[in-house]
């Protein structure tokens, strides 16, 4: 696989899978726009694969404020020349019960991560039409088909994710445009580990879904999203993969922590 002269973005690409996903575009010669709320940490990033010899370039972007995307892609356009590949990764997850969840936590998760996922792509494939090419990955989740309690908005947004791949992956095939979905498992990212810590998420519980037995790492979700940037999956379009250690394939999990 070889990216030499191709360009992406990248939501939320300086932490996390985000994180991740650049690196290993630009470790395959790709030059990459790493969009992320943190300008700072964008920057010091950017940096860092400067330092390696790397080509990228930081933005920083809210990208819930779908006013900014043209101009983002203008200058993304104007720096690269191109936009052969975009990553919708940004997410936030929000837990709470149904019964006390808030319209501003609604509001704010699903134009995370289901709006700005739309108008991202909207905006790239704009570009990608014209020139012919191009790829799209979403990142979904295991909670689009695997629910969790006190997560509804959360697996609701991310089951739209599914959809919308699906959608515009039909749509936009006949014109060069492939757009596909990477739906992760557990990854052992520093908000697991948190979650971990503070008692949020239980280690045993998850491993007791997980028959691999072990949580992912992060690059094991960021090679999928490069072969599904690359033609070596030319003939896929709409699908969402899951990635996700045989989770989204139990038929009887353990239930015991769920009944407290």
């Amino acid at each position: 696989m070889n990216f030499e002269g191709s360009n992406a973005v990248v939501t939320g690409g300086a932490r996390g899978i985000g994180r991740t996903i650049s690196e290993k575009l630009t470790d395959l010669g790709a030059s990459v726009a790493v969009v992320d709320i943190n300008k700072d940490l964008a920057e010091s990033f950017v940096q860092e694969l400067e330092d390696k010899g790397k080509k990228a370039v930081a933005i920083a972007a809210d990208v819930t404020d779908t006013e900014s995307i043209g101009s983002v892609m203008d200058q993304v356009e104007s720096v690269f020349r191109s936009v052969d590949m975009m990553v919708n990764n940004a997410g936030v997850q929000i837990r709470c019960p149904s019964t006390e969840f808030s319209e501003k936590d609604w509001d704010r998760l699903m134009d995370i991560n289901l709006k700005a996922v739309f108008f991202w792509s909207q905006a790239a494939a704009k570009i990608m039409i014209r020139q012919g090419s191009g790829s799209i990955v979403n990142i979904s989740s295991g909670n689009s088909v695997k629910m969790m309690p006190g997560r509804a908005p959360y697996c609701i947004s991310k089951a739209g994710v599914n959809a919308l791949t699906a959608v515009l992956g039909i749509e936009w095939a006949s014109k060069g445009v492939r757009v596909n979905a990477v739906a992760p498992g557990w990854i052992m990212t520093d908000m697991v580990k948190e979650g971990m810590r503070l008692g949020v998420v239980n280690e045993e519980q998850v491993l007791s879904i997980t028959p691999i037995g072990r949580l992912a790492e992060p690059m094991e979700i960021a090679e999928i999203v490069v072969f599904l940037l690359s033609s070596e999956s030319r003939y896929m379009i709409g699908q969402t993969v899951f990635v996700d250690g045989g989770w989204s394939a139990v038929g009887l999990p353990d239930m015991k922590y769920f009944r407290s």
